[in-house]
């Protein structure tokens, strides 16, 4: 395992997959307000009451639900760091399987280079088991920013096939 520098397409992916997250982030936590919040405020509004407790019992399930959220910043910010960081591990192996497990799919590479490397399921077709494999990952977060039986990044290949 090697470890190296971002080039601009690493820099873009981890940029977009940042971005994606937030928005969701975002809409999730208007969700959360809009429900908690809003809706009570409304009804105070046209004269109906809240019934005690209101608060307490909004900032319990606000809590609650905010937990998801703190997950998907966790990652956020690993990749932010990634991106900070500059570098990406890099390595060849063909001593590799991939495997589903329920809706994801991975490749598990034996022998030095042990890791668990998750993909999408859309990727499967395009990897020839009988090949090496070529794969860089961001350090901390663990994503995937590109693998290649040659110099063909797949990623870029499953994509173009996507937006076609």
């Amino acid at each position: 395992m090697k470890e190296i520098e971002l080039n601009k397409n690493d820099i873009l992916r981890l940029r977009a997959d940042i971005k994606i997250s937030i928005v969701l982030g975002l809409l999730f936590t208007l969700a959360l307000v809009i429900i908690v919040g809003l809706i009570p405020g409304v009804m105070f509004i046209f004269g109906k009451r809240p019934s005690d407790g209101f608060v307490t019992r909004g900032l319990y399930i606000i809590g609650l639900l905010f937990i998801p959220f703190l997950a998907i910043s966790w990652t956020n910010i690993l990749k932010y760091i990634d991106l900070k960081q500059g570098k990406k591990l890099t390595f060849k192996t063909d001593d590799y399987d991939v495997i589903n497990k329920k809706d994801s799919a991975y490749i598990l590479t034996r022998g030095d280079n042990k890791q668990k490397i998750k993909i999408d399921n859309e990727l499967i077709p395009f990897i020839k088991s009988s090949q090496p494999l070529t794969i860089e990952i961001s350090t901390l977060a663990k994503s995937l920013l590109f693998i290649s039986h040659n110099t063909d990044n797949l990623l870029d290949k499953l994509y173009n096939d996507k937006k076609q």
